[in-house]
């Protein structure tokens, strides 16, 4: 009978080795390892010391530069809470704690540049500011410059050309007066005139197109090529030029209306819900306009599931003496580039079919027995979303994301820019603000009371929950 090979001994000296190696490697890993940790903390760490030290070097930089100019004298507290936040971020540099020196430091570089904005802002040369853009919106400096891509936060002085193709903007002007500049439009910023009162009045002048503003404190004074419209404190209105026959419409949807005059010497007053066609020299008599529909289904930013939902209905408030009404569907805030746009629905209730997810905003119009259209309602805006999607959202008590960007002053008017997750209500000092698809916003604050202040911010989701960011801001008057 042939011996059975041997198997090979594994005995407790073969064993051990075998662990051994076996330890050995994870040792080695366990090194190798550790000493990565270790290396990107201190790669971290001292690309978070260069960090600090640039963020106060160029705070350093704005001291100087603010610490010659008389003007600042207006920002007094603004530049002392700036310049001990500087002497902070120095301490903490020195005693390594790099994280609280990136911190103190980007504290007095924001507040630095806050100043130097608000200084540019009042003096002659600014008097106006992109605030919201969408698609092609240009800007060009006087008669003579290039025309220009248009971005947020850009300054425009007098003189300054705005045009737009199939683009649409807002512009924040010093006054408080806010422009929403409708595609195919240009004019020009003119040089503030005086008011009724001797106070200086903020204005433009209109070659074509079509703006709707809403004033603050002060009036606001737009030119057309044949007539010229005062639009008072506190109104809501519209002004709009034909390229090719300088015709112009004005009418105001809400305050204390509009002071009219042509340039053959008619004038007429504009009430609320009113409208004046201008012709030549000629003004008409007003016309009335419909009233503002209501918004009525689906509720404000509610989420639909596009598994179990395939259509929505929407559905508006009747406008007295309306005989049909204006739908538009956009993911844009200002409505450009409309997915759904139309002005022949003559009930209050439209039924849209579902495809896709995304965020998205719609708005209704009312038009007269007559054909004049009246105000947009204040926008809606719903979310769709797929449960077995990317996007999907499950109820929860977590409060929505809210990151406030920065929170610049332009004397008593402050910029607060931020964002949210979308689909979340944003109400900044208890009034809604308009919010991009991805959540992103810009509201102008406007503060009367001298001293400190406190603007509030807050987001709210589909369930309820909220998250708060309160910014305590000084107001100085000049």
């Amino acid at each position: 009978m042939p011996a059975r090979k041997a198997r090979p001994r594994r005995d407790w000296y073969s064993v051990s080795v075998d662990t051994l190696r076996g330890l050995g490697l994870l040792l080695l890993i366990l090194a190798i390892a550790g000493s990565l940790v270790f290396g990107y903390r201190a790669w971290d760490r001292q690309s978070l010391q260069r960090e600090a030290a640039a963020v106060i070097n160029e705070a350093g930089g704005l001291l100087q530069r603010l610490a010659g100019d008389k003007h600042a004298t207006s920002f007094a507290t603004e530049y002392r809470t700036a310049r001990l936040s500087f002497q902070e971020a120095q301490t903490k540099l020195t005693a390594k704690d790099y994280a609280g020196a990136l911190e103190s430091g980007t504290r007095s570089r924001n507040v630095l540049l806050s100043i130097l904005d608000a200084l540019a802002l009042r003096g002659a040369s600014g008097q106006a500011r992109f605030i919201v853009i969408e698609g092609e919106v240009e800007y060009r400096r006087g008669d003579g410059g290039d025309w220009q891509e248009a971005r947020t936060q850009v300054q425009l002085q007098p003189g300054d050309f705005v045009r737009t193709s199939e683009g649409s903007a807002e512009i924040m002007f010093l006054g408080g007066s806010l422009y929403t500049v409708r595609p195919n439009t240009q004019f020009i910023v003119s040089p503030p005139g005086a008011g009724s009162r001797g106070a200086a009045e903020q204005s433009i002048e209109m070659t074509y197109g079509w703006v709707n503003l809403s004033t603050s404190e002060k009036p606001g004074n737009v030119r057309t090529p044949r007539a010229v419209a005062r639009v008072r404190e506190q109104t809501e209105a519209f002004v709009t030029v034909d390229k090719a026959t300088s015709e112009g419409r004005f009418g105001a949807y809400h305050g204390n209306g509009v002071e009219l005059s042509s340039a053959g010497g008619m004038t007429r007053q504009i009430a609320p819900l009113q409208q004046v066609v201008q012709t030549g020299d000629l003004l008409s008599e007003p016309k009335p306009l419909p009233g503002r529909p209501e918004l009525l289904t689906p509720g404000d930013n509610e989420i639909l599931d596009l598994d179990h939902t395939r259509r929505l209905v929407l559905s508006w408030s009747a406008v007295n003496g309306a005989g049909r009404y204006a739908l538009q569907v956009s993911r844009s805030q200002l409505f450009v580039d409309n997915l759904i746009d139309v002005t022949n629905r003559t009930r209050t209730r439209a039924t849209l079919g579902l495809r896709g997810e995304g965020v998205f905003q719609w708005r209704i119009a009312a038009y007269g027995a007559d054909g004049l259209q009246g105000p947009w309602s204040s926008p809606g805006k719903f979310r769709i979303a797929s449960s077995h999607g990317a996007g999907s959202e499950k109820k929860d008590t977590t409060p929505p994301e809210l990151d406030l960007y920065e929170v610049k002053t332009y004397g008593s008017i402050f910029m607060v820019a931020g964002r949210s997750e979308p689909g979340a209500r944003i109400e900044v000092n208890g009034e809604q603000v308009k919010t991009g698809v991805d959540g992103s916003f810009t509201k102008p604050v406007q503060l009367t009371k001298e001293g400190w202040n406190i603007i509030d911010i807050r987001a709210r989701d589909a369930w309820g929950n909220e998250a708060v960011r309160r910014h305590r801001v000084f107001v100085e008057n000049p």
